[in-house]
């Protein structure tokens, strides 16, 4: 009977490895070497781990120094204007803000939660539809909500007046010149956030319906919200546009009713009568 010849284990193989608390960064904080830009908040040559606590104080250590809180504040204003001047919302409604909504307490809750939870609700692709008497509020609430998803979350919006957006379209049939509104439609599909005001009082023809359908259905498809203004219920809408898209508001907006009078012509009755 022979015995098994056991070769002897050498002592390199013998040490146990090292038991990391994070395997990213074997403890270290560090992920890497090489310039890394931090969102345009400042670039250092280290790449701090995102895995572990170390890491993240590492990062935070290095993002409160005040030449990278300098940086950060001129990334957010840079942010911020490119937003405002991508966003094509008229002068009258850039100063638009979420305090113009104190008179109306329910509805500034109800914008306030909708800013506070983005973070969750800009996944799922959900919006509003704003939609009642004319003159009642429903662009200027819209208009509120893109200045302050603009400003709390550098959110790049496209504000398009439907009368208007349809009659640049058509004023492009036919150009050579290389215009943007040409490819408007392409914008209104892909935009982060589509804001559509008074949607339904423009000619509708098989043509525009064929089109604002596919803007729905590819927002609807890839969780892309939207904030729409009518003078329509969700109801006519789907008269005067295909039910799909109709059906598609629905079911990712939440539909709130404008029943104020005139605000636009009570507004201009006091300024007149203080003038003249």
């Amino acid at each position: 009977m022979f015995l098994k010849r056991v070769t002897p284990t050498s002592s390199s193989e013998m040490k146990t490895k090292p038991a990391y608390k994070c395997k990213t960064c074997k403890d270290s904080g560090i992920k890497g070497d090489g310039e890394t830009h931090y969102q345009n908040i400042g670039v250092t040559g280290k790449r701090f781990c995102d895995q572990c606590e170390k890491g993240n104080k590492m990062f935070r250590d290095w993002f409160y120094l005040p030449e990278q809180q300098k940086q950060h504040q001129k990334f957010k204003q840079d942010k911020i204007a490119r937003a405002l001047r991508l966003s094509n919302l008229s002068p009258v409604y850039l100063k638009a803000k979420l305090e113009d909504l104190k008179n109306n307490k329910a509805l500034e809750e109800t914008c306030k939660l909708y800013l506070e939870n983005w973070k969750k609700i800009k996944p799922l692709g959900l919006g509003y539809y704003f939609w009642g008497n004319v003159g009642a509020g429903k662009t200027y609430t819209a208009a509120i909500l893109a200045n302050e998803l603009m400003k709390q979350h550098f959110v790049e919006v496209l504000f398009l007046k439907m009368p208007e957006a349809v009659a640049r379209i058509k004023k492009s049939f036919g150009s050579d010149k290389k215009d943007s509104d040409k490819n408007l439609f392409e914008k209104m599909r892909d935009a982060e956030m589509l804001i559509l005001d008074d949607l339904g009082i423009e000619k509708v023809s098989d043509w525009l319906a064929d089109e604002i359908y596919q803007v729905v259905e590819h927002r609807y498809s890839n969780n892309l919200p939207m904030i729409i203004t009518s003078n329509q219920s969700l109801d006519d809408l789907a008269k005067i546009y295909r039910e799909q898209v109709s059906s598609r508001i629905t079911e990712k907006t939440k539909s709130i009713k404008f029943t104020q009078k005139d605000k636009r012509q009570k507004l201009g009755e006091e300024i007149k009568q203080t003038l003249f």
